[in-house]
């Protein structure tokens, strides 16, 4: 595939002021718009979402805390964050807490150094889930992630809420635990309610992406029409998904992320270039 086109979309990715109530993210746009997609956890984000971030000193506090600590690198710090945000029991701050462990335990387990002579204890200590021997190892985290998305799973299905942010939210929680015939059925709710535009034609992307359907390239195009960033790294996904495009995959990711900082696509790129790699494939 020619990816220039989808190079000079990189480009025009601006940061706005859209701030997301979930995490406390800061949202980059392909365009000037007032409701887009965040770029860390992926919920929808509109202007109003600000004012439930600044609505109390301490949500603001944990949400920015925990943001602050990913944009340090220092993840241990910003758990006390997250787990307040959880304890809530509200689901958007247990959607916003679970992307955070969700990138902390990717942290960790591409850390892993290859490298080392022997046994390798140190690597054996990050993966384990053996809480004495590291708290904070890959397994426990990614778990930690599971447990807060079924929480809000659980919460959001006993209110019966028909409010198309909440539907979207269950939807990708349930994508994200690849729940694809739950998902389906969400999906379906998206499309069939009152839903502005963006959550629907991301939506679409998203579960096509997920499940191979032929007409992604479609949704994305569309996705990209209403000015999410985010669907330049599910065009990569998707290129990906074919192994002679994984160096096309690459260079998107890595122009992507330099817009963006999402953890996500970070991740993918370390991940690609170990399949480019095993592959025999020049990878950058």
């Amino acid at each position: 595939m020619d990816i220039s086109r989808y190079l000079k979309e990189i480009d025009n990715i601006q940061n706005s002021d859209l701030l997301c109530r979930c995490c406390g993210a800061k949202v980059a746009v392909l365009s000037n718009a007032s409701e887009s997609i965040c770029n860390f956890c992926e919920a929808f984000v509109t202007y109003d979402h600000a004012n439930v971030v600044h609505g109390s000193r301490e949500i603001e506090k944990n949400l920015l805390g925990m943001q602050n600590a990913v944009a340090d690198g220092k993840w241990e710090e910003g758990v006390q964050y997250a787990d307040a945000l959880a304890a809530t029991k509200e689901p958007h701050f247990l959607f916003g807490a679970s992307a955070f462990y969700r990138y902390f335990s990717d942290r960790i387990y591409n850390g892993i150094d290859y490298s080392l002579p022997g046994f390798m204890y140190s690597n054996s200590e990050k993966r384990s889930d053996e809480y004495n021997k590291n708290k904070f190892n890959a397994m426990a985290n990614i778990s930690k992630s599971k447990e807060f998305l079924f929480k809000a799973i659980k919460i959001m299905n006993g209110t019966a809420s028909q409010d198309p942010e909440i539907i979207f939210l269950h939807f990708m929680s349930e994508i994200k635990l690849k729940r694809n015939v739950l998902s389906k059925k969400l999906l379906n709710d998206i499309k069939g309610s009152k839903t502005p535009d963006q959550i629907k034609s991301y939506s679409e992307m998203v579960y096509g992406v997920a499940t191979g359907d032929r007409q992604s390239e479609k949704y994305i195009s569309d996705s990209i029409s209403k000015g999410i960033a985010n669907s330049i790294y599910y065009l990569s996904k998707y290129l990906a998904s074919n192994k002679r495009e994984i160096e096309a995959s690459i260079i998107l990711l890595t122009e992507f992320v330099k817009k963006t900082n999402m953890p996500m696509a970070y991740f993918d790129i370390i991940s690609l270039k170990a399949v480019g790699n095993a592959s025999y494939l020049e990878v950058y």
